[in-house]
């Protein structure tokens, strides 16, 4: 039986197939099985997953003969397949280190009670070339240096402190999962578009601490056009991030007031959202909900809205005449470190 299991979903990433392969097969910690699926692909990722299964003995391959609808689908399959005690969701269009592995197992092996362990990432366009360290957005947005050295925390400050806010895991490529956890709090919520991955982590991390290696080890690819991007522009990730907030409220001790100030952040987010939503009628209705949820944190919450869409048009407008790229330069030389692009 293998100590670690390495999950590859794939949904049309034939362009990243390779790299992301080779760089799993070529690790330093060797001890492992490659699981590759692909969720009904319409590019030559199939031909390409194949062939890893004739020319290497520890790759399996499992393809759906219909797409799943969600990337969580397969990380539950992945994990149900899995046989060993640690497992590994390595997505199709990252990359990595050849000892992110066995800097990971090291970790888990050393500490029983961390259920995730994950290490630092460099943003890389989509050609592989470097855009800058996740360092600097954690930094940026904790407003801490907590990630410039390793450290194990427990999972219930974690979640008070950072996942009840943003989600400071930038993908599960980096991260290195104790199966045990995973599985015994619930596995992945495949209802969730957007989400599932933060929700995965605050629900382990109720029940287990959590390990961090600030080596780069891990390239998480950034693309123009993605589903993240295009989620956005609906209601539907709102109600799931107010889910992931209820969840750590109910779960954590001490979480009343943070969670207030949680609910009115991520209100800011919703708000700032409207203007670029499509409005068809379920989305009205969905974004009504998300109106009385958030007018309970967020005063004078109308007047927000109204605000929002009035900078919305002058940023277009201001775009239109070609404008806008220069008062944003401007704007991030008068108030360094306000504004972050990433």
């Amino acid at each position: 039986m293998p100590k670690v299991s390495v999950i590859v979903p794939n949904y049309n990433h034939a362009s990243y197939l390779e790299q992301r392969i080779e760089s799993i097969l070529n690790q330093s910690f060797t001890d492992f099985e490659l699981i590759l699926l692909d969720d009904k692909s319409t590019d030559d990722s199939d031909a390409i997953l194949r062939s890893y299964t004739s020319s290497h003995d520890k790759v399996r391959y499992f393809p759906n003969e219909v797409n799943s609808g969600s990337p969580f689908h397969q990380w539950n399959k992945g994990v149900e397949l899995a046989s060993g005690e640690y497992f590994w969701i390595a997505e199709s269009d990252d990359f990595c280190e050849p000892n992110i592995l066995e800097k990971l197992v090291s970790i888990l092996d050393q500490n029983s009670k961390v259920g995730i362990a994950y290490a630092q990432s460099w943003l890389v366009d989509e050609q592989g070339e470097k855009m800058n360290s996740y360092a600097k957005n954690l930094e940026f947005i904790y407003k801490t240096n907590s990630w410039e050295t390793d450290f194990v925390k427990k999972g219930s400050d974690a979640n008070r402190e950072w996942l009840l806010f943003h989600n400071p895991i930038p993908n599960a490529s980096g991260a290195l999962f104790r199966k045990k956890a995973f599985v015994e709090t619930g596995k992945a919520d495949v209802s969730m578009k957007l989400n599932g991955d933060w929700y995965v982590y605050a629900r382990i991390l109720a029940k287990w601490d959590l390990a961090f290696c600030a080596e780069h080890l891990n390239y998480f690819r950034v693309h123009t056009q993605t589903q993240r991007s295009r989620l956005r522009k609906t209601a539907s990730i709102y109600h799931e991030i107010i889910k992931l907030i209820n969840f750590i409220r109910d779960n954590t001790p001490n979480t009343e007031e943070p969670a207030g100030r949680a609910f009115k952040k991520i209100g800011n987010w919703w708000v700032g959202s409207l203007p670029k939503q499509g409005w068809s009628r379920a989305n009205f209705k969905s974004n009504l909900k998300l109106f009385n949820t958030f007018r309970k944190y967020k005063r004078l919450l109308i007047l927000g809205i109204l605000i929002t869409y009035c900078i919305f048009i002058t940023k277009r407008t201001l775009s239109a005449i070609g404008l806008l790229k220069p008062l944003k330069n401007l704007r991030s030389k008068m108030f360094p470190g306000k504004y972050f692009e990433y």
